[in-house]
């Protein structure tokens, strides 16, 4: 008898994976699994209460439907997700409800910063709900999130080629095509000095900027509007906070474009109203700009591992540790208002063993 019938003889007939049966409520949920079920929860009970408000003011049909969709999405995911949190017997988080929104208010965003805030949030709903997808292992788990990267990048799609259309979608700047493939050949030159450098951005570079100007625009709009019409002093200052800031990186982001004689994307304060009547609780729009810290502080990161000038490191670094200090202030208040739910953790063996 030969090796190899030796072997063969030895082992166990293979199964294909499509026949393998189990019960899926054998599978107890990992850490992973629960931390986006959790916090995607809290994200879209927060999506709903926004998207009510910004669907009711919305006049434009093509706008008005795009964010009707988004709404009804959303609405089915805070359903989809109850399910599985009841079949797990898991508590549902409190997030958000209509306690959180009044849709009777004024108007505090224009109908175009309704669109462009849904495009901006599905975008990295949709890099969330990515990595969600990869860390887990239940099938329940994996569906729902499947689903929610094809309807999110379906709402995305949707809500850039109706801006598209309507000549209001921001685009990188352009770059000459190179008539030739070339090659690095002085390390000094092309990485620069953190005080700068003489060779161009490249696009990676470009890319990495204009995304964090982009966003970084739609969030000051945000904080603006919210620090209008939120009903706490200290609050407030902490938004006024957050507008002093995000208008000096702003600032600093959009120098090392025009270094290169590219621009930037464009300033879209007159989106918001002058409106003093709040639509949202105090809670919802202190916990909307700190999470948004955390998409701004991850374009960062994404940005550090994707730039080769120095110069554009030691600035991302710089600009990310400030809005790590004030998304850590943030928190704070949250904590200090009894706000923040408390993110599911693992057992407390000290006092267990105590």
């Amino acid at each position: 008898m030969s090796k190899m019938q030796e072997v063969n003889q030895g082992q166990v007939e293979q199964v294909s994976f499509g026949a393998i049966q189990h019960n899926i409520s054998n599978i107890v949920p990992t850490s992973s699994e629960i931390s986006h079920l959790w916090s995607s929860y809290i994200a879209e009970c927060m999506s709903v209460a926004m998207a009510k408000y910004m669907v009711e003011k919305s006049k434009d049909p093509d706008i008005h439907n795009v964010l009707q969709q988004a709404l009804n999405i959303s609405n089915q995911r805070v359903i989809s997700m109850e399910n599985i949190f009841n079949s797990i017997q898991h508590p549902i988080p409190d997030a958000f409800n209509e306690k959180d929104v009044d849709i009777n208010a004024r108007e505090l965003f224009t109908e175009t910063f309704s669109l462009n805030y849904t495009r901006l949030m599905t975008k990295f709903i949709l890099l969330n709900y990515s990595v969600a997808f990869t860390e887990s292992s239940r099938s329940d788990f994996r569906n729902f999130f499947a689903e929610s990267i094809d309807t999110s990048r379906e709402i995305n799609e949707k809500a850039s080629n109706i801006l598209l259309a309507k000549g209001l979608l921001q685009k990188s700047p352009y770059t000459p095509t190179p008539d030739r493939v070339e090659y690095i050949r002085d390390i000094k030159s092309y990485f620069g000095s953190f005080f700068g450098s003489d060779r161009p951005l490249n696009t990676l570079e470009i890319s990495n900027i204009y995304r964090v100007l982009d966003f970084k625009m739609a969030v000051r709009a945000l904080k603006l509007g919210f620090a209008q019409v939120i009903k706490s002093d200290k609050l407030r200052d902490h938004l006024k906070r957050g507008l002093v800031i995000a208008d000096k990186q702003i600032e600093i982001l959009l120098s090392l474009l025009m270094k290169e004689g590219l621009p930037g994307p464009e300033l879209i304060n007159y989106q918001v109203t002058d409106s003093k009547e709040s639509p949202f609780s105090d809670r919802l729009m202190m916990f909307h700009v700190t999470v948004t810290m955390a998409y701004i502080l991850s374009s960062y990161g994404l940005g550090l591992t994707n730039s080769l000038r120095k110069d554009v490191v030691s600035t991302f670094s710089r600009l990310m540790a400030e809005i790590l200090q004030y998304s850590k202030d943030g928190a704070d208040l949250l904590i200090e208002n009894k706000w923040l739910e408390k993110i599911p953790e693992a057992a407390n063996r000290q006092e267990l063993t105590h």
